[in-house]
C-alpha cells in the first residue's frame, strides 16, 4: 500500500480510536449517554466549544484538558495527511496533463516544415 494512504488510515484510526475511549470515558466518569458523549468530543476536537455540555466533576475537566490537546493534534495530523495525498496524486495528476498541453502546443508553434 502507498505510504501516503498509510499515514491517512492511520491518522484516522487514531481519530476513532480517541472517540470510542472518550465515549466510553466521559460515559463512565460524568454519565453521559453515548451521543452527548461524542457531541462533546467533536466540539472539543474541532475546536468549537459549544458549552452546552461540559464536565462537572474534576476528573471529567482533566479528562476534557488531555482530550482537548490529543484530539486538536490527531485532527491537525489528519488533515496534513489529506493535504500531503492530495499533493502527492492529484498534483502529480495536474502536472502530467499538463505537460502533455505544454508539449502539444510546443510542436504546433515550433514545428515549421521544411520547404524543398
Amino acid at each position: 500500500m502507498e505510504e501516503h494512504i498509510k499515514r491517512v488510515l492511520l491518522a484516522f484510526s487514531v481519530i476513532l480510536l480517541f472517540y470510542a475511549t472518550g465515549i466510553v470515558v466521559f460515559n463512565h466518569v460524568e454519565g453521559w449517554d453515548y451521543v452527548d458523549a461524542a457531541y462533546f468530543l467533536t466540539a472539543t476536537f474541532t475546536t468549537i466549544g459549544y458549552g452546552d455540555v461540559v464536565p462537572f466533576t474534576k476528573e471529567g475537566k482533566i479528562l476534557a484538558i488531555l482530550f482537548a490537546w490529543f484530539g486538536v493534534g490527531a485532527g491537525l495530523y489528519f488533515i496534513y495527511t489529506l493535504a500531503a495525498y492530495r499533493e502527492k496524486v492529484l498534483d502529480d495528476k495536474i502536472k502530467r496533463v499538463m505537460e502533455k498541453i505544454s508539449t502539444r502546443n510546443r510542436r504546433k508553434i515550433y514545428y515549421k516544415p521544411q520547404k524543398k
